[in-house]
């Protein structure tokens, strides 16, 4: 009897999906572009002569000129042709919804529900998931999302007004955003303004632009959060139980987050909103992190090492270098991707793997990096910065820790000289200490820790991902 029970149920999920389906796909009749990805050595002429059109007609209706640079992966519309429906894997961004998606890829929201079997047309996937598609633009790539500036409509604003400011008719204004020509306009209205190359967002109210990532994101890794609106004001937020310091970036504002090796694999709500600005409306939206990918190691401490297991030992060190890893810095101080502090980038010991010393519990995990040396191998600073800290601690041994900006904050560890002070300001590759095996240490190494706002993420991360 349940075996029959739970084969009904199944049959009519299915056809629920086929229902909500098939109606999509009987409107979509737009033929299929077929699409041309430029291989290496190929040129337009050879792409041309092999679909059997014109350099001209391929030129016009990619919008390039004569001049222009193919690209290996380069994707061009081919004149004339047709191509098929492909299956694509798209990440959620902020603000994606499944209808936005399925603009993105020339589909239906009917079908977005029925190849992910899903049953709510109305469900807004977090930030970071993937969502399969059936891609209908000919390419696993979205059409190119529209260009312009968003203006929200204030008192005694027409759509004649508004179209004379950006040099534009009001019938160009009315079509970017599907209105009737003439038109009454209402306060507070949000409307696309078709002027410049900029991708516009459609989000709600006088947000401009919400950016998240790199995605997806794992425990151990550092999410970077930019955010433009319209209305005066700093940005504030929250995610996964931490505050969003927000700090002037560009045209808006930059915040950065990390999640440690033990984050729970999830979803984390982002809310965003303006501090004592009550124009700025309230967003919220989740992030997918995804689970992680940590072994276990087996530290066997020598037994006159022993008594630096005592667990006060360690929240005693922790809770003070916490007070020196949560310090803010609006400013970031460095550019571009940070350097490895040695001259040797073998690895002994990867971040994030759960630790067990002298057959203990596995309650702590490897907050950075190890790399090989010797005592006295340079440790070269990864990015410019200001040394926060310089000591002797009874685990860490001899310590630097470098202040990077945004939150961040760099330590080095186990050292057996240092060459800075505090308050010392230190440029990328300036030799800051000597490799040691100083503290609870089985042998001589670096010990290489990357902290944003006091959460211990993988540094290596830094040295491939360009923050923020």
């Amino acid at each position: 009897m349940r075996q029959l029970t739970k084969r009904f149920s199944r049959l009519v999920y299915l056809l629920l999906i086929i229902a909500l389906a098939l109606p999509v796909l009987a409107q979509d009749e737009t033929p299929i572009p077929l699409v041309h990805t430029v291989q290496e050595g190929e040129n337009l002429t050879f792409i041309a002569e092999r679909y059997g059109v014109t350099v001209a007609d391929l030129l016009t209706l990619n919008g390039l000129d004569e001049e222009a640079f193919l690209w290996v992966g380069q994707e061009l519309i081919i004149p004339g042709g047709e191509g098929e429906a492909v299956f694509a894997v798209h990440t959620a961004v902020f603000g994606d919804t499944l209808a936005t998606i399925a603009r993105q890829y020339n589909t239906g929201v009917g079908e977005l529900l029925a190849v992910n079997q899903a049953i709510n047309p109305h469900f807004q996937p977090p930030i970071g998931q993937r969502v399969t598609v059936v891609s209908r633009t000919g390419s696993t790539s979205p059409q190119p999302p529209p260009t312009g500036l968003p203006h929200l409509v204030q008192p005694g604003d027409t759509l004649l007004t508004i179209a004379a400011q950006h040099g534009l008719s009001p019938l160009q204004i009315a079509r970017a955003n599907g209105l009737d020509y003439p038109t009454y306009l209402y306060q507070g209205q949000r409307l696309r303004i078709p002027v410049g190359e900029r991708v516009y967002r459609d989000l709600p109210g006088s947000w401009i632009d919400v950016v998240v990532r790199p995605l997806p994101v794992r425990p151990g890794q550092t999410l970077s959060i930019y955010v433009e609106n319209l209305a005066e004001g700093q940005p504030e937020g929250q995610l996964a139980g931490q505050t969003l310091p927000f700090s002037p970036h560009e045209d808006g504002y930059v915040a950065l987050i990390g999640f440690d090796a033990f984050a729970e694999p999830g979803d984390y709500l982002l809310e965003l909103t303006g501090a004592d600005t009550p124009h700025w409306t309230l967003l919220s939206q989740p992030v997918t992190l995804l689970p992680g990918d940590f072994g276990t190691e087996f530290i066997n401490v020598p037994a006159d090492q022993a008594a630096l297991l005592e667990p006060s030992i360690r929240e005693n060190e922790d809770a003070f270098l916490d007070t020196i890893y949560t310090q803010f810095e609006p400013e970031q101080l460095w550019n571009g991707l940070f350097q490895v502090p040695v001259t040797n980038t073998i690895v002994t010991s990867v971040y994030g793997n759960s630790r067990s010393y002298n057959g203990g519990p596995f309650d702590i995990f490897h907050t950075g990096v190890d790399f090989a040396g010797t005592i006295g191998t340079p440790i070269l600073a990864p990015a410019d910065g200001v040394v926060v800290y310089t000591g002797n601690l009874e685990l860490r041994g001899r310590v630097v820790v470098v202040n990077h900006g945004l939150g961040v904050m760099t330590a080095y560890f186990h050292l057996s000289d240092i060459f800075v002070t505090e308050g010392d300001v230190v440029t990328t590759g300036q030799a800051i200490a000597a490799g040691g095996n100083t503290g609870l240490s089985t042998g001589p190494h670096l010990h290489w820790d990357l902290r944003i706002m006091g959460t211990a993420v993988n540094p290596l991360q830094w040295t491939e991902t360009p923050f923020p």
